[in-house]
């Protein structure tokens, strides 16, 4: 009884009313869902744009080291023990980049068929002297001497089997004795002496070396 007068005052709808209402509901969440696909189409899309600038030139500077002639004025006669030489060398940098340098030596003896070598008698020195002169050198003060070699100087014979440092170290950085010049105009004179102590033996008489100085140079920026 309370079944038919539920029915009579709530009836159901019709089946074909259910089916529309299905319908149109369906309906609506479709265009729901459509609606925010449109949105996130919408919002996702950005405008751009871009432009390219060309980079002034960007260059390296340069670590240029120009040094001059060796040129020993060796007597006509040769030379007899007790004799000196001197010659100027001039170390000059022509780069835009201050630069440090040290200098390396090798001697060779070049008379075949002897016992004697010269290069364990010879003396080599290397001073910081803007006469380079015999007497400039004897009266020359001890921070002007850069380095030395040889027997009589407490380094042994000169080196002949490499080179060997003579003033300041190759190695990098800033080392003991490295000379510093700066860029573009910076220069120096160096004397170098080359002695043959008076004591030298008779075997020595008719022989000769050779004397081969290396400069290594190296820049100073952001290298302490």
């Amino acid at each position: 009884m309370d079944e038919l007068l539920q029915e009579m005052i709530d009836p159901a709808p019709p089946r074909h009313d259910v089916a529309r209402r299905r319908r149109l509901i369906s309906s609506v969440a479709i265009l729901v869902l459509a609606g925010t696909g449109v949105a996130t189409l919408a919002t996702a899309a950005v405008f751009t744009d871009n432009k390219t600038v060309d980079a002034a030139e960007i260059s390296t500077g340069s670590v240029d080291l120009t040094a001059g002639d060796l040129t020993f004025a060796v007597p006509a006669s040769g030379l007899a023990p007790g004799d000196t030489l001197v010659a100027p060398l001039t170390v000059q940098n022509t780069g835009t980049l201050a630069y440090r340098y040290s200098v390396r030596y090798e001697a060779a003896d070049t008379t075949p068929g002897v016992d004697a070598l010269l290069t364990e008698w010879l003396q080599l020195r290397v001073y910081a002297l803007d006469t380079c002169t015999k007497a400039a050198t004897d009266t020359a003060s001890a921070d002007r001497l850069l380095g030395s070699a040889g027997t009589k100087v407490g380094t042994g014979p000169l080196s002949t089997n490499g080179l060997a440092t003579l003033v300041g170290d190759m190695a990098t950085g800033q080392q003991t004795g490295d000379r510093v010049l700066l860029a573009v105009e910076g220069s120096e004179q160096l004397c170098v002496r080359v002695d043959l102590p008076l004591d030298t033996p008779d075997a020595l008489q008719s022989t000769s070396a050779d004397l081969t100085l290396r400069l290594d140079a190296e820049q100073t920026t952001n290298n302490p």
